[in-house]
């Protein structure tokens, strides 16, 4: 080699490398684009689905899931040592007691001459508990969609114990329990019927324990925006669902959007406290916190005992206080008092015709007539030892609402079924609801024919009922459809990893 060629020869370390063209990029970085690029189509796809749009695709992923469920709750159950060494032979047990060993032990109870016997009182505590934890979970189940049977069932029941006991004059001895036989009957009570027992506390008693039953149900009910967020957590994905309303809620400037935001920075900082506090009140925006939750992989029994605390104990109580409240005349008088106060310091301002008390006194009444049309009670209470009903004892039962002839015409009309111009047990039976077998004065009015403001009730209610349904439906679909989706993705990795 000449010298000259040696002089011109340049270091390797001081040669310009000639960049890499674009078919030269890292086989990595374009492995990770096609995942991506195949998550966000699917992810696309996804939001397509909905009774709506594609209610096939969506009634077969349905279909699947829900089969899959019920398969999978079924095999936990039968494949549990507590089912066959604990349920099964209790089961077995309470059947051969009840019919062949001791059936006296389930005898009913006689209202105000005998109670029930120790296995009807415990089949009557199943009862009531499963009734209000069902309705409690129907209330807020499907992310924000659930049906309010607080103000359905609840509440209309919490007015029924207040003005029960108002009208027995005494709360000592009386049943509150919503699926007793003797619920609310003034013959089992007992003591001096002086209103003396009659007060805040002995109100509030009758009513905490439903109320909280209920309040753990809306709880339960709680738990599948968490466990959905969850899993997807921990499947590797982001939750669609919950990115989706975050970023709607940041694009929005309203009032329930911002509470979404803030209910979600409030969880992150604060916690168990933070989940506490937000669920011991009414919280619209409390899926948020469940989603939120799942995501960042907060512990089942961190999150579901701080939300049962705070609706089971904290919220629904408050409620409860509310409405004893409103419904007992004796603390409604002393409210109004203080609205009287409010009026005579506010005159100058209202002007001397206001009256605020005389207004609030009014609403009240409006409230509890809607309140007493939907409390429930068995059929066999109306009649009081007679064998049927006719126009007379019908105006009595309406004689409180407005328009009673006209309302006890169309009752007669709709149940006396053989035209004797009375109404027996029998023919009212047609009435009785099969969730709870009892019945309300406002279902056994079928309403004025032309009444298009309870036409559109109807309808609306249906349409919540409806909604409830497709909702429940629609994120069932979604989610089988994103564990197909996933599965592709996950395939999808694998081929390209054994590419490299």
């Amino acid at each position: 080699m000449s010298e000259d060629s040696a002089r011109n020869r340049t270091p390797v370390s001081s040669r310009k490398m000639k960049p890499p063209s674009s078919e030269e990029k890292p086989k990595k970085a374009s492995a990770a684009d096609a995942v991506e690029e195949l998550r966000s189509s699917l992810a696309s796809k996804r939001s397509e689905i909905s009774l709506k749009k594609a209610p096939i695709t969506t009634l077969r992923l349905f279909s699947i899931s829900a089969a899959e469920y019920i398969v999978y709750c079924g095999r936990v159950v039968l494949t549990s040592l507590i089912t066959w060494l604990v349920v099964v032979p209790l089961l077995i047990g309470y059947f051969a007691v009840k019919t062949s060993v001791a059936p006296e032990l389930f005898e009913a109870p006689v209202c105000g001459s005998k109670p029930g016997a120790l296995g009807w009182q415990v089949e009557l505590a199943v009862k009531e508990v499963s009734w209000w934890l069902i309705l409690g979970i129907l209330s807020s189940v499907g992310f924000g969609t659930g049906l309010h049977s607080g103000m359905m069932f609840l509440f209309p029941h919490v007015l029924q114990v207040v003005t029960a006991a108002e009208s027995c004059h005494t709360t000592k001895g009386l049943i509150a329990w919503y699926q007793h036989p003797c619920k609310l009957d003034c013959s089992t009570t007992s003591g001096p019927l002086d209103d003396s027992t009659v007060t805040f506390g002995n109100l509030f008693m009758l009513v905490t324990v439903p109320c909280m039953l209920w309040g753990f149900g809306t709880a339960v009910g709680e738990l599948p925006p968490y466990l959905v967020s969850k899993a997807a957590r921990l499947a590797g994905s982001t939750d669609d669902e919950f990115a989706q309303e975050m970023e709607d809620a940041k694009t929005k400037t309203d009032l329930f959007n911002r509470m979404k935001l803030w209910t979600v920075n409030f969880t992150e900082k604060h916690g168990f406290l933070g989940i506490f506090l937000l669920a011991s009140w009414p919280n619209a925006a409390f899926d948020m916190c469940g989603m939120c939750c799942g995501y960042l992989l907060m512990p089942f029994w961190t999150f579901f005992i701080a939300t049962a605390a705070g609706k089971g104990l904290v919220k629904v109580n408050g409620q409860a206080v509310v409405f004893v409240n409103l419904f007992g005349s004796a603390a409604w008088k002393v409210m109004l008092k203080v609205i009287a106060s409010i009026n005579e310091v506010a005159k100058p301002v209202l002007g001397e015709a206001s009256d605020l008390a005389g207004k609030a006194d009014g609403l009240r009444t409006k409230l509890l007539a809607k309140f007493q049309q939907q409390t429930r009670f068995n059929p066999g209470k109306l009649f009081e030892g007679k064998d049927s009903l006719d126009m007379a004892d019908i105006k009595k039962l309406y004689a409180s609402y407005d328009d009673p002839d006209a309302i006890s015409q169309r009752v007669l009309a709709e149940w006396d079924s053989n035209g004797d111009k009375a109404i027996t047990l029998a023919e009212m039976q047609s009435a009785v609801s099969r969730t709870d077998g009892k019945v309300s004065l406002a279902a056994l009015d079928p309403g004025a024919p032309t009444s298009l403001l309870k036409m559109c009730w109807e309808l609306f209610i249906v349409g919540l009922i409806l909604f409830f349904a497709v909702s429940i439906m629609n994120q069932m679909a979604v989610s089988k459809q994103a564990e197909y989706d996933e599965a592709e993705v996950e395939a999808l990795k694998k081929k390209t990893d054994k590419k490299k």
